[in-house]
Parts: C-alpha cells; sequence; structure tokens
C-alpha cells in the first residue's frame, strides 16, 4: 500500500514582516497545505495580513526577546500539534519565497516521497539591490524536514531550523530555489547586522573584537559570490497568478533599529561602544521612535562615538584580524 502524500507544512516566525507578507502568504498560498506564522509582538499589521489568508495557523510568541531557539521550538510543536497527519516542515522565513518552477521539478516530486526522518537542503539565491539580480553561493541550506518527531535541538541565535539528528539522510536538491529578499534592501540588511552584533554582546558570544571583524558596517556583498541575472522562470509562473514579485518597499528606520534602541535602554549604550554600530544617527532614530509612541526606548540623548573611541576600536579589530590570518597562515605551513 502507498503512503499518503504528506501535507505541506510552512513555519515562519514574523517580526514587523508587513512590507514582504502579503507576497510571501501569496506565494506560500500555492504550494503549502498549513502556514503557521508565530507572530511576536508586531505593531506594523502583520496579523491583520496573516488573518487574510485561510491557510495560515496564527499563534503568539508572546516574548519579548531574541530567541530563535523559542521560537523555532514554539513552531514545531504548533505543527505537531495541531497537524496528525504525515508532514513535511519547511522552515522558512517571511523574505524567503520559494521560486516560481520548484514544484515542477522533479526534486520536489522526489522530496513528496522522501522517508520520515529526512533532511531536505535548498539553494538560497539572494536577489541583489533588485530582484533581476542575485548572488549565488552555491550552499544549500537544512530548511526542511520529513517529519518524524525527532527532537530539535536549536541555539539561541544562528539556529538551524529544522530536527537534524545524526541518523537523518540527507537529500540536496540544486534545482529547488528559496529566494531571499533580504539583501533587495541593504540599508534594512546593515540594520539586521547591527541588531545582530548587538544581540551577541548581550548573550556574550565570542569576543568584542572579533564580532566587530564579523559585523563590520562596511559589508562587501560581493565576497558571497559573483552577481548575476536572476532567471525570469524563478518569477513568472507566480507573476502569472497576479502576485507581485517585484515591488520593495523601503522605510527611513526599520525594526531592527527600534530593537537595538531597546537594548540601549535595557543595557546601557556604553556597553556597545565596540559594536561597528555607530555610523547610523542614533539619536535622529530615538527621536523618531519617541515620536511614534514606542515603548523601553532611551528617554537620554544619545551621543554620536568620539572618533578617538572609533579609532581604538578599528585598530583593535584590524589587529585582530591580522593575527587571525598569521594564526591561519602557520597553521596550515
Amino acid at each position: 500500500m502507498e503512503s499518503p502524500t504528506p501535507k505541506i507544512v510552512v513555519i515562519t516566525p514574523v517580526k514587523n514582516e508587513a512590507w514582504i507578507l502579503e507576497r510571501f502568504l501569496s506565494v506560500t498560498s500555492q504550494f503549502a497545505d498549513y502556514i503557521i506564522i508565530a507572530d511576536q509582538n508586531s505593531t506594523d499589521g502583520s496579523q491583520a495580513i496573516c488573518k487574510k489568508y485561510h491557510k495560515v495557523i496564527l499563534i503568539e510568541n508572546k516574548s519579548e526577546n531574541f530567541n530563535e531557539a523559542e521560537r523555532q521550538l514554539l513552531l514545531i510543536k504548533a505543527a505537531r500539534d495541531l497537524i496528525s497527519e504525515p508532514k513535511i516542515l519547511l522552515a522558512l522565513d517571511a523574505d524567503e519565497i520559494l521560486a516560481a518552477n520548484a514544484t515542477q521539478t522533479p526534486s520536489w516530486q522526489t522530496m513528496l516521497k522522501a522517508k520520515p526522518g529526512t533532511v531536505i537542503c535548498f539553494e538560497k539565491p539572494d536577489l541583489f539591490v533588485t530582484t533581476h539580480q542575485c548572488i549565488r553561493t552555491g550552499i544549500l541550506t537544512p530548511l526542511g524536514y520529513v517529519d518524524d518527531g525527532a527532537e530539535h535541538q536549536p541555539q539561541s541565535i544562528h539556529s538551524v531550523r529544522i530536527p537534524t539528528p545524526e541518523y537523518a539522510p540527507r537529500l540536496h536538491f540544486h534545482d529547488i530555489k528559496v529566494l531571499h529578499y533580504g539583501v533587495t534592501r541593504l540599508d534594512a540588511h546593515a540594520a539586521k547586522i547591527r541588531m545582530y552584533s548587538v544581540i551577541e554582546n548581550v548573550l556574550e558570544v565570542g569576543n568584542p573584537i572579533g564580532r566587530r571583524s564579523r559585523y563590520t558596517a562596511k559589508q562587501d556583498y560581493l565576497k558571497l559570490g559573483k552577481v548575476e541575472p536572476a532567471p525570469q522562470e524563478w518569477f513568472t509562473g507566480w507573476e502569472e497568478k497576479g502576485i507581485d514579485m517585484h515591488t520593495i518597499i523601503k522605510h527611513k528606520y526599520y525594526t531592527y533599529d527600534f530593537e537595538v534602541l531597546r537594548y540601549f535602554h535595557k543595557y546601557g549604550v556604553r556597553r556597545f561602544w565596540m559594536d561597528d554600530i555607530w555610523q547610523q544617527d542614533w539619536e535622529a532614530c530615538r527621536q523618531y521612535a519617541k515620536s511614534q509612541a514606542m515603548t523601553d526606548i532611551p528617554d537620554d540623548e544619545i551621543p554620536k562615538q568620539s572618533q578617538i573611541l572609533t579609532l581604538i576600536a578599528n585598530l583593535l579589530a584590524k589587529s585582530y584580524a591580522q593575527l587571525r590570518a598569521i594564526l591561519s597562515f602557520l597553521k596550515l605551513s
């Protein structure tokens, strides 16, 4: 007797993703059986958008903190509690959208027939500046799991999103693309990088000098790979269904900026002097946040970092990078 076709269950954390949520849900509704959204205190209308789509199961993540482990476990538990049928979990962020030709590939059918306990890896091209070009690294990311109830052991930041037990075979699908829209907005991505630096500071991940090198304000995106045209077949099928795949919405400030302000409010500004976040005008951002009656925003003026502190921080980061390069060379010799 042939096994039943598993349900496709997309699990997605959301916090103020209105800029792309309509596109994500319009596309995802075309192939998913269920879309579980864990909304974390959105204030931009994200919940209202979710409620327009009948495949969406909206749950609340009431945590005030950034914690990837908590939200992944929340989503996986909801999928298992609410959907009893055999299922494939696809862990996608709201700015990650399945290419239009993906469901017509041989790999899609292979995925549907995979045994429980299988990890599924896809390529995730970065649409770069516009939707008409991309950067491709060739790296395949584990985003899917043919669910067998395995325990997930996530990390609080930069965590693999789905269970990856030691016994699990992996399927690597080069012909299924998940389009990442994150660097279509370089200013928003820079804000996100600043937020990650601040979060790792609070979590005490690594050391301050290494963190400054890792989350530099001068991101060189071309280190990821060469820029090439984005194939039209990634978009056409969805566009034929009336889905806008190309409009990019930008703002002066982003939710990531306001999260950094909240960390300033909680821990003080001085703690973050070594983080490479001071090209941003935080005082102007603070005043805007106050004008919008946002909560947990610092009351006191946020001064710009002095040139001397910036110089010291840059010298320390440069020396650290040179030392690491020397040690790496000696190790290879």
